[in-house]
């Protein structure tokens, strides 16, 4: 546990090192101007090679000049093309953005999650972890889901370290795609926002952003400013404000020939209908797919409308608490919808995995797709008590000072992983060779060398990667 603390502060450390280079190369320290996509509730996936857009509300005057993506151990400038308009993305808030950005990923780029940084006239505008290069769809791949922290609740003071235990298993796990559906945090400010989802240094906790996978979160019922508005109504004012935190209350993208569709049903009499009818237009143009998941906060509500014109083969919800072991219910006379208990009263989290030839999903661990984390779960208000049931530890410092290293996997579940992922931190300047796995990509860094490696692990077994220096370069 120490040794994946140190790397963890070494990443965090490297990529800050990185902004600051930014910002003493920019003459101007300004943030203005803001990204409303990809931003906190939306993760940009794209392939190396390709390009993806980002949406900027630029300030008047304000002209983008570069796009840089800065990752834990390196930076990759990426070529773009801007244009200007007026455009809206929010048809409840009636909000717009002005600056539309088509940022080209090099082919070389290494696959990790970058965050997106926009050198303008005005300063830098960033989007942290806001976008997910990888290398090629996968044709199998897993899908993790959680939901309903209710972070900074009276009562939840440890929803954080459970989160940051989540993000440890899920960097192992290696989903594609990680989804948090709602009921998120109460009464936002910066600092609550930074630790949800750049963790708490003090606490060494991890956030959302140290997810590896792309990261997608939709609109609770608890999802905006209660101590102004009321439950109902004020539709308006609650999609400005989860604009104003969050970003974007509804999308839709595609990995491969899957579709994945997000709708907001969690306000009390909110209607989403057209945010329902603009998904049928992308899916018209985008085309079906072989595979199509939904998600929003409740299951049912505002559903089967969505589901006639998406035809989904798998629905993920949040909400409920406690009933996941119900899982699935029916819509539309399919058993497809999925419940993840709520990460506030539970020790859980929901796994599935995807078939993308044959476009199915199925759950993993249970037939309900629950798996709980933790080898003592009555011990949830306690974090230095936890036991994870899946844990990765070094023998040395991953640090890049080391020039051979082993991983010493322990799944105690019962269940096998798929294409668990070590990521070795190595000295720059040599080639390398690992005892078991498959390396999927090794590249330089700014400082150090990356090895990223793929293994299997067996139920209730103990798995060692060993890697070690071959030849000087």
């Amino acid at each position: 546990m120490y040794l994946n603390l140190i790397s963890a502060m070494f990443m965090r450390k490297n990529r800050l090192l990185s902004i600051l280079f930014l910002l003493l190369c920019f003459s101007t320290i300004a943030f203005s101007g803001n990204i409303i996509y990809p931003w906190r509730a939306t993760t940009a996936i794209v392939k190396s090679g390709e390009s993806f857009e980002v949406w900027l509300n630029a300030d008047k005057g304000q002209t983008v000049s570069s796009v840089q993506l800065v990752g834990p151990y390196n930076t990759v400038d990426a070529t773009c093309k801007i244009k200007k308009g007026s455009w809206e993305y929010d048809v409840t808030s009636e909000n717009t953005y002005n600056t539309k950005i088509t940022v080209f990923i090099p082919k070389k780029c290494p696959a990790d999650r970058y965050d997106i940084v926009l050198l303008t006239s005005s300063g830098l505008v960033t989007s942290p972890a806001g976008v997910k290069v990888i290398k090629n769809y996968k044709s199998s791949y897993y899908i993790m889901h959680f939901s309903d922290a209710h972070a900074f609740q009276r009562g939840s003071e440890t929803v954080l370290n459970r989160i940051s235990t989540i993000v440890d298993m899920a960097n192992i796990i290696n989903p594609e795609l990680v989804f948090n559906t709602g009921d998120n945090l109460y009464r936002p400010t910066d600092d609550r926002m930074n630790q949800l989802f750049t963790g708490n240094a003090i606490q060494s906790t991890k956030g959302l952003n140290d997810l590896s996978a792309a990261t997608f979160t939709v609109a609770g019922n608890h999802d905006f400013d209660f101590d102004k508005l009321d439950e109902k109504g004020f539709y308006k004012e609650k999609s400005d404000w989860w604009n104003t935190w969050w970003g974007l209350q509804t999308y839709n993208f595609s990995y491969g020939d899957g579709r994945f569709m997000a709708i907001n049903n969690g306000w009390d009499g909110f209607k989403p209908t057209q945010q329902i009818a603009a998904t049928d237009d992308w899916l018209q143009k985008v085309g079906k797919g072989n595979f199509r998941l939904g998600t929003a906060h409740i299951r049912n509500k505002e559903m089967p409308a969505f589901d006639s014109i998406a035809h989904l083969d798998f629905a993920l919800f949040g909400h409920n608490h406690h009933i996941a072991s119900q899982n699935p219910s029916l819509l539309n006379n399919k058993p497809i919808q999925y419940i993840v208990n709520s990460i506030r009263d539970n020790m859980e989290f929901n796994l599935y995995k995807v078939d993308g030839k044959k476009g199915i999903c199925v759950p993993v661990g249970s037939k309900t797709g629950q798996v709980v984390y933790i080898e003592n779960p009555t011990d949830q208000k306690s974090p230095t008590l936890y036991k994870p049931k899946l844990s990765l530890n070094y023998l040395n410092v991953n640090d890049g000072s080391s020039v051979s290293n082993t991983a010493i996997f322990v799944n105690k579940f019962d269940f096998a992983i798929e294409g668990a992922k070590v990521r070795f931190i190595m000295p720059l300047g040599a080639k390398y060779s690992i005892s078991n796995g498959k390396i999927e990509q090794a590249f330089n860094g700014t400082l150090v060398h990356i090895v990223d490696v793929y293994v299997n692990l067996e139920p209730n077994n103990t798995t060692l990667v060993e890697i070690k220096q071959v030849a000087r370069k």
